[in-house]
């Protein structure tokens, strides 16, 4: 009984830990280093302010989202862009996962450019 205890709760910190490595992160952009595949951000978090450095999954996307201009369409449509497109200023949204002492990001949303 206490080995089936032991298995449920290991599953359980598991799965907690495989959800609580995963969290958007936003803030306002730096730097960007398209070589390096990285984005800066100043992260703002329960009064205090830090940088993190975000690093760009292979494969993974930078979106903006625009006004349809296709006839017959409407609301907006995504649209993705160079990682070296994006301006130091903008607001962004990153998609990360903890990886070692990394965060890396499998999608970067524009926000608000400035």
């Amino acid at each position: 009984m206490r080995s089936i205890l032991v298995m449920v709760l290991t599953a359980a910190l598991g799965l907690w830990t495989a959800f609580a490595d995963e969290a958007p992160i936003s803030g306002t952009v730096k730097a960007v280093d398209a070589g390096a595949q990285t984005l800066t951000l100043e992260v703002a978090s329960k009064g205090k302010t830090r940088e993190v450095i975000v690093y760009m999954k292979p494969g993974a996307k930078v979106v903006r989202f625009t006004r349809a201009t296709e006839p017959g369409k409407t609301g907006f449509v995504e649209q993705e862009l160079p990682l070296s497109a994006v301006k130091v200023g903008w607001i962004v949204s990153a998609t990360t996962k903890h990886e070692g002492n990394r965060e890396v990001a499998e999608q970067v949303k524009i926000v608000v450019e400035r």
